[in-house]
């Protein structure tokens, strides 16, 4: 088995720190004092543990990108030290809890391994195995379309590795991730794309490399995998990462977001984009939706594990005492591993520092990477790195 992770380096930043005013279980940052803390506040801020620099840092990044809400939860050693949710008042449609879940985007993807680590240590998975064939899906949509006999050779192990052969860095630069309502309507269908479908749809679609061959990111590959996990386990893709990875550890707010209607409980009250699009969900509706309630051309039940979950700063954390943020496998003492989360409406971050330090941020909205700043959520995440990486 070839299973390994993808070392992330780690970065450092210039970091400044300014003091809060302490009011009840809210921290409200003092105003603009000489290291440019904001000096009213519109930040809202709840939470446990008191660190001023890494409160400073959020604060001037939700301001001056406008981000209605926010978490950012640290461990050191496995206890946590620091869990602070934080609010733009005046922006944000709710408050923010420590136990307010968030979409966490392609971090959904570490649960999704998580799944497939318990399930090939018991046994009731062979990475080895031809992926389309232990699902049971080897007919192509359309009907009759030509396959690449290469398709048919990718294994579960090369899904994980993203080395499935597909890559849409590569012309006609497609993923089918966002193209769910092009598919539904490809197939004549009027309602929304069914996994089994949407996977079939896939089949005839060319081969950039050779399976097993070239690493390149594949959010297909963990919709598959999601599916993987399903028939494994005998249950749901959800209901597995519930029962068996979240539970142990604990944790019960690993849940899977709706593209529409009401928010979970205890799920952010809204997910925030400028842009509006036609439906993934509603394909025959020339009606625009924000593009994370479909609009974006995807519906996260169809995603499943490339992008549905929805869960806390919090959780996370422990997610990443037991297992790899990034590949299959358990925590590796010294190594630097983190993964990034992007979609419409949904900016995540987890990362395992090699001073033992684990630490998570999400955030419900990424319209700055459209904006004058598009790679603050990066530079913020080396100015989280900085301070964390100075401490023992």
């Amino acid at each position: 088995m070839r299973l390994a992770a993808f070392p992330i380096a780690a970065f450092a930043l210039f970091v400044a720190c300014a003091s809060p005013v302490q009011r009840g279980s809210l921290l409200i940052p003092r105003a603009y004092d000489d290291n440019g803390m904001p000096v009213r506040s519109p930040i809202a801020i709840t939470g446990i543990g008191n660190d001023t620099e890494l409160d400073h840092l959020v604060v001037r990044f939700m301001v001056s990108q406008r981000v209605p809400n926010a978490q950012l939860a640290v461990s050191v050693k496995g206890a946590t030290t620091f869990s602070h949710a934080y609010t733009y008042r005046g922006l944000a449609a709710s408050m923010t809890a420590r136990s307010t879940i968030m979409r966490l985007a392609s971090n959904t993807k570490a649960w999704t391994s998580g799944a497939l680590y318990n399930l090939i240590e018991a046994r009731k998975l062979d990475p080895n195995a031809k992926v389309f064939q232990y699902l049971g899906i080897t007919k192509p949509l359309p009907r009759g379309a030509k396959v690449d006999k290469r398709v048919y050779q990718i294994t579960i192990e090369d899904m994980i590795l993203h080395e499935s052969g597909w890559d849409d860095s590569k012309p006609p630069y497609y993923d089918p991730t966002f193209h769910m309502r092009d598919i539904a309507l490809a197939l004549h269908l009027q309602h929304e794309v069914d996994p089994v479908s949407y996977v079939r749809y896939q089949l005839h679609e060319p081969l950039q490399e050779a399976p097993g061959t070239t690493y390149a990111y594949c959010n297909f590959c963990y919709t598959v995998l999601g599916m993987v996990v399903a028939k494994a386990s005998g249950e749901s893709y959800t209901d597995y990462v519930a029962h068996s990875v979240a539970a142990p550890m604990g944790v019960k707010n690993v849940e899977g977001s709706p593209t529409m209607g009401e928010r979970l409980p205890h799920e952010v009250a809204a997910y925030y984009s400028a842009y509006k699009g036609l439906s993934a969900v509603y394909v025959l509706s020339k009606r625009r939706f924000g593009y994370p309630y479909g609009g974006d051309d995807m519906a996260l039940e169809v995603a499943g594990g490339a992008a549905q979950l929805a869960t806390t700063a919090d959780s996370m954390l422990a997610f990443m005492q037991r297992y790899l943020i990034w590949g299959v496998g358990t925590p590796q003492p010294g190594a630097d591993w983190a993964r990034e989360g992007s979609m419409p409406g949904t900016n995540t971050w987890a990362e395992q520092l090699p001073n033992g330090t684990n630490y998570a941020f999400l955030v419900n909205t990424r319209q700055y990477v459209y904006g004058k700043d598009p790679h603050a959520f990066e530079n913020l995440q080396r100015s989280f790195e900085g301070v964390l990486q100075q401490r023992r």
